[in-house]
């Protein structure tokens, strides 16, 4: 069943794009790092950390479902940083903001949980400012979410969770306006969908949370239609999977609430066991990689974002760690990565 004490969603932004739960597409990318010399698991120098200087730009957002707010700050800060952007008041129609995702143009989509609608504001938006379009209305069969996605082509991709289904929009969609596509019924084999992810050859990979699994869909799947292939079974440690992303690797990451951040290796499908298992966590409920395949999860149970280590495993050392009253962090869902 859903948990309804989850109250952020949490995006690290800065100039191109990855969406949340999209795999980043290599080129144009600048590796996100951390300064000094971070070590590996093994104790050596992560040789993938760089200098601070390609992060100057670069900043985290996170949703407060219970503080109907999206906050942004510095991510080259560590610890108790205060946030610089604050959106929030009655001009902004938030409701119970349980997810966030960016377009290509850094815009700001943010999922009300409270409201069945989809909020969109500007990558500079900040204060009590209005959303620049809203989707949401009986024609949108948008329900309750904790799971949205915008794709390479800008559509919009958002999961019902109480209903078991999976919607699509257009491009620059707004108002009260119909998916263009839904996916949807008993062959789907969707239960509680949450997070979603697009792999580099366009298929939809959508994390059951009340099925203990992953689901994923060919390019173009429409209505009640079987998936493609799934991740499930004993092997695969999968309990509650929330949020799930690519990395550039190709290897499918998963925060699991109840499990930590399982890694998968790139095509695993079946009763697969992950390659590894971040487990120095509290209900993890978000997870993406930056450039330089360094895995961000959004700690829920910790109320902080932490940055991992590309071959992080067990009880890890995260690399960086958000955290504090300062921050706002109040249970952070969903994380995604622009540079």
């Amino acid at each position: 069943m859903k948990n309804y004490q989850k109250t952020a969603a949490v995006v690290l932004v800065a100039g191109l794009t990855a969406c949340a739960g999209q795999a980043p597409n290599g080129a144009g990318f600048t590796p996100q790092t951390v300064s000094g010399p971070a070590l590996s698991q093994a104790g050596a120098p992560d040789q993938s950390v760089q200098p601070d200087k390609h992060r100057r730009t670069v900043r985290v957002f996170a949703a407060n479902r219970d503080g109907a707010n999206v906050v942004a700050f510095a991510v080259r800060s560590t610890g108790n940083v205060t946030p610089v952007v604050n959106i929030s008041g009655s001009n902004t129609t938030l409701s119970q903001p349980d997810a966030l995702a960016l377009d290509s143009s850094g815009n700001i989509y943010a999922a009300n949980d409270g409201a069945n609608s989809v909020s969109v504001f500007k990558k500079t938006a900040n204060g009590n400012v209005a959303p620049v379009r809203t989707v949401g209305g009986s024609n949108s069969q948008l329900g309750p979410t904790e799971g949205i996605m915008v794709d390479k082509a800008g559509h919009l991709w958002v999961s019902n969770y109480s209903g078991s289904a999976v919607t699509e929009y257009a491009a620059g969609a707004s108002g009260n306006v119909s998916p263009i596509a839904v996916i949807s019924g008993s062959n789907t084999q969707l239960a509680e969908p949450f997070g979603m992810a697009m792999n580099a050859s366009g298929k939809l990979f959508v994390a059951n949370g009340n099925a203990g699994s992953i689901v994923f869909f060919a390019a173009g799947a429409n209505g009640n239609t079987s998936p493609a292939g799934k991740i499930s079974g004993s092997n695969t440690g999968l309990v509650k999977p929330f949020a799930i992303a690519f990395d550039p690797m190709g290897r499918l990451l998963v925060a699991d609430e109840s499990a930590g951040v399982l890694v998968f290796a790139k095509g695993a499908n079946g009763n697969v066991a992950p390659v590894a298992k971040i487990t120095s966590l509290s209900e993890p409920a978000g997870v993406t990689a930056d450039a330089a395949s360094h895995i961000w999860v959004a700690d829920f149970g910790n109320a902080a974002i932490k940055e991992y280590a590309t071959q992080a495993n067990g009880m890890a050392t995260p690399l960086r760690t958000i955290q504090g009253g300062n921050t706002t962090l109040d249970g952070p869902n969903y994380v995604a990565i622009q540079q």
